[in-house]
């Protein structure tokens, strides 16, 4: 399978920072808008989806992101045995399919362009791979494609351990015949390669991020710097795809002021 090209280099500098906003664990809007971030991914798990208090919170954190001038950039799709794409059960998947749909309309409501969506749940066995990937990549290129119909961009994350997508490899294969659908790049998931391989071999199908570091053994959502991750490589080789999309932290009790000074920091050692 052909990898992905590159466009014109971009400049780290230009990328705007933000960080993942959990309804479950909020943090101060006001805060993330003072520590000069720019963006906020909106994840709605693990609230229930038809549970009109849920909708009503995320109307008013929208709302009031967009009151403070912070870019609403993504939507997080909940994740879990219930919304496994790769269900062999094809009454499963006749859910999350009419689940992922209410989210993406949601989306399509709040003008967010980008919904991020894992491609499985896990553990996923050795003997069931082959036929799970397969059907994660129907499920995902119909997804995908009625994204697109409300102008949003459904983003496969790469995921650890058993999970599908834990390697360019699997990736490529879950984009194959789906040009609708983009990559959400988890540094803090890879572990069959390193991440700069990752970004190398994927291009310009990574249409958004989420950054934090690990221990080389297992996701971690650690402040970048504070584990393995190579972070001079990994801005080089997004930059080297003409990456444009947002730095988007994904770190365990996100601190709006210590991300934005570490990231400056980051962006100065590399």
């Amino acid at each position: 399978m052909m990898e992905h090209g590159f466009a014109n280099k971009s400049d780290p500098c230009a990328w705007k920072v933000g960080t993942s906003f959990s309804l479950a664990n909020p943090i101060d809007l006001e805060a993330v808008k003072e520590a000069g971030l720019a963006c906020i991914e909106l994840t709605w798990q693990p609230l229930r989806l038809a549970d009109p208090d849920v909708k009503r919170a995320c109307d008013e954190v929208v709302s009031r992101a967009r009151e403070l001038g912070l870019e609403v950039w993504s939507l997080h799709i909940p994740f879990g045995t219930e919304w496994d794409p790769s269900s062999l059960d094809a009454a499963v998947r006749e859910r999350v399919v009419g689940q992922v749909r209410t989210v993406l309309a949601c989306a399509e409501e709040w003008n967010i362009r980008t919904a991020v969506f894992h491609p499985s749940w896990e553990p996923v066995a050795d003997e069931e791979r082959s036929r799970r990937l397969e059907t994660a990549r129907e499920t995902l290129g119909l997804l995908s494609r009625d994204a697109a119909e409300r102008g949003v961009r459904l983003a496969a994350e790469c995921l650890p351990r058993t999970c599908l997508g834990h390697s360019a490899d699997e990736m490529l294969d879950l984009l194959a015949a789906n040009p609708e659908l983009g990559v959400c790049c988890d540094v803090n998931h890879l572990f069959r390669e390193s991440p700069q391989q990752f970004i190398e071999r994927l291009g310009d199908r990574i249409v958004t991020t989420h950054i934090s570091d690990n221990d080389g053994t297992d996701e971690k959502h650690w402040m970048p710097g504070d584990g393995i991750i190579a972070w001079d490589e990994v801005i080089e080789a997004l930059a080297k795809t003409g990456y444009r999309g947002p730095i988007m932290h994904e770190v365990r009790k996100p601190d709006p002021f210590r991300i934005a000074d570490n990231w400056r920091k980051v962006l100065k050692s590399s």
